[in-house]
């Protein structure tokens, strides 16, 4: 192969990858984003979509990975508000000139969370809070990572304790079978209290002085909140070695 061919070769070769990239890039328009959203009928449309737009003039932005999460989001049943904080969180990144790409994983164990039943408000609320305060992608990831597994530990060890969730319209059959809205929160209020527990250095073979903070915040709660008798009923069911057990699921 002659000097000539060679660097006839090369040209080619950089112009199919070039070629490549920009038919990658291409794959998914504003239009797409626009349809998409709209068969959520969001409230914050024009917002989701400006903010996706100005992604797509970004190098290398993962416009197929985010289109798969708005497909993921699309049929799961329930409040369109929660699927619209959760774009929402992407929303604010990429006004804030944040890279979306760390936080794409974590879009979809909200979806799955969502899916599930399990009350994510305050986890988004949470990390909104960080996007505004300016943490970095990897610590709002991975507190969110932390606080839906601190929310299915609590869950399932209500479910292991005899406590059940009645699903919203359903009669609530035994005293230990609560409605959706007052089992949700206890589970939001005692996983917020072991967050905040870990949060602030506390270490999770301490389960007596979890269990105290735990009862502590639950005893403090207003009714509007916690019903007394739910508060009673939980903590006669757990244990200080129940939080330990949830408290070490969190930080593994």
């Amino acid at each position: 192969m002659t000097r000539e061919t060679r660097r006839s070769s090369q040209i080619g070769l950089l112009l199919a990858i070039l070629l490549i990239t920009v038919a990658a890039t291409a794959q998914i328009s504003p239009g797409q984003f626009d349809y998409a959203l709209a068969q959520m009928s969001l409230a914050s449309h024009g917002r989701i979509l400006a903010a996706f737009e100005m992604g797509l003039s970004q190098p290398g932005f993962p416009a197929d990975q985010l289109m798969a999460l708005i497909h993921r989001l699309t049929p799961i049943p329930g409040p369109i508000e929660e699927k619209e904080s959760i774009l929402l969180l992407f929303t604010r990144t990429l006004e804030s000139g944040m890279p979306i790409d760390g936080l794409l994983p974590t879009g979809f164990e909200l979806a799955s969370a969502l899916e599930e039943g399990l009350p994510i408000e305050g986890i988004l609320l949470e990390a909104l809070k960080g996007i505004a305060q300016g943490s970095a992608v990897s610590t709002i990831s991975a507190g969110i990572t932390q606080r839906l597994t601190l929310l299915r530990e609590i869950r399932d060890l209500l479910f292991e304790r005899g406590i059940f969730r009645v699903p919203v319209g359903s009669a609530q059959s035994t005293p230990t079978a609560l409605p959706a809205d007052r089992f949700d929160r206890l589970v939001v209020q005692i996983a917020d209290a072991v967050s905040d527990y870990l949060e602030g250095g506390g270490r999770p073979f301490e389960g007596e002085e979890m269990y105290a903070l735990v009862a502590d915040r639950l005893h403090r709660l207003p009714e509007v909140v916690v019903l007394p008798q739910d508060v009673s009923l939980v903590l006669d069911r757990i244990a200080p070695p129940d939080l330990t057990q949830v408290a070490l699921a969190a930080l593994t």
